[in-house]
């Protein structure tokens, strides 16, 4: 499902610092099915998408964004190993006027990617690479958030990136790519995902077990 030759042909960029825009990462032929299959949420900001019903196109689409061979290709274009990494994935449907501000992400991410899935002529909420906190400052032209486009960029002290206030819809999945599985069971921590952390030490116990 996912286009790696139009990952591979994109360029990395390092202004204002690493990152990578591009687009076409999906078929556009595929537009209808992921977006009628898209999660059912009724609610602002990032969600798990598992917490919602949603339609085997794009449980599809998920399951290759938390693929190996996804990780590979943008971790070579950003000359970061996220290969084996764990990785945290939401979605969001709606946006709120109170997301999108000024951010460096935590310490816990390596990276993260972003694949908007929104209509042709989609506008506002666009994001952008910033020099600084400053949302007007100097930064990257705002990313086109239509169907198949897609940005990638490390974790960084200066990795400033937002949007102006939107509300409204505003499809996109987010994969971030953590330096631990301890991280990711903060992350789920935050997220109240009880379940998740079961499952995810229960896993990890198997884990050494099958080591011991």
């Amino acid at each position: 499902m996912l286009r790696y030759d139009s990952i591979s042909a994109t360029p990395a960029n390092d202004y204002p610092f690493r990152n990578l825009i591009g687009a076409d990462i999906l078929p556009t032929e595929l537009e209808g099915e992921i977006e009628r299959d898209f999660p059912q949420i009724n609610k602002t900001g990032f969600m798990r998408p598992e917490d919602f019903p949603m339609g085997p196109a794009f449980r599809t689409l998920l399951e290759e964004v938390r693929s190996e061979a996804f990780a590979r290709a943008v971790g070579d274009k950003l000359g970061v190993d996220l290969v084996g990494k764990p990785s945290w994935v939401t979605v969001r449907k709606w946006s709120a006027l109170k997301d999108g501000r000024t951010h460096t992400d935590g310490a816990d991410k390596l990276a993260s990617a972003l694949i908007y899935l929104n209509r042709e002529g989609a506008s506002g909420g666009n994001l952008r690479f910033l020099e600084g906190p400053d949302q007007d400052g100097p930064g990257t032209e705002e990313v086109n958030p239509g169907y198949g486009h897609f940005i990638a960029f490390p974790r960084l002290d200066n990795s400033w990136h937002g949007h102006k206030p939107f509300e409204g819809e505003r499809r996109v999945i987010q994969i971030a790519w953590l330096v631990s599985d301890d991280a990711v069971a903060r992350k789920a921590k935050r997220h109240g995902i009880t379940e998740f952390l079961k499952k995810l030490f229960s896993s990890t116990k198997q884990k050494q077990d099958e080591m011991m």
